[in-house]
């Protein structure tokens, strides 16, 4: 991978550079788009719940579907993994995805502090096992880890039937999307 990349542009367009990585093309924004609104969609129209629920789950999983898409072109995955950020701010991100879990079970499961307790572990302790893998393995470790904890998930506490999709897809962003670094073969091209 290239050792300098681009700085997100000024103004509300940083804010685009920020969340797609600078560099992202035309086509990678239409296709972070559609995936938002896809989810958007799921959120909104495949749970029976009330109008604010729906619009919440409907916002979750649009951030959800955009971020997995954005994660996935080599501007956000180059933007993710930029040799400065790497530890610090992947551990942040962490946080920050704890903080979507927790959205979403309070959704669903109410004050179900168990299910957050032993699924942020989960993620944490996934996470972590995923970042100190060796890179061209690291994938590999994410899938690992994407099955242990929807088999855990499911032994425990069963998981929630309204937006049963939810956790899957959220797992298999974080796990197999964010967390896991461009390999160096493939730096510079669509495929990583």
């Amino acid at each position: 991978m290239p050792t300098t990349h681009p700085e997100p542009r000024p103004g509300m367009a940083g804010l685009v550079d920020r969340y797609l990585g600078p560099g992202a093309t035309p086509l990678d924004r239409v296709r972070v788009m559609l995936a938002g609104g896809g989810g958007a969609l799921l959120g909104l129209l495949t749970v029976p719940a009330p109008l604010t629920e729906r619009l919440l789950l409907g916002l979750l999983a649009a951030e959800l579907c955009a971020g997995l898409m954005a994660a996935l072109n080599h501007a956000g995955k180059a933007w993710i993994h930029r040799p400065h950020r790497r530890q610090g701010r992947m551990a942040l991100h962490v946080g920050y995805q704890c903080l979507i879990l927790g959205a979403f079970i309070w959704l669903y499961r109410g004050q179900d502090v168990e299910l957050l307790q032993n699924a942020a572990g989960l993620l944490i302790a996934a996470s972590i096992s995923i970042m100190v893998t060796p890179r061209p393995a690291q994938r590999a470790v994410g899938l690992v880890a994407l099955l242990a904890v929807m088999f855990a998930i499911q032994q425990w506490h069963g998981l929630p039937t309204a937006a049963a999709w939810f956790l899957p897809l959220f797992f298999a962003r974080t796990f197999l999307a964010h967390l896991p670094a461009p390999r160096p073969d493939t730096a510079g091209t669509e495929e990583h």
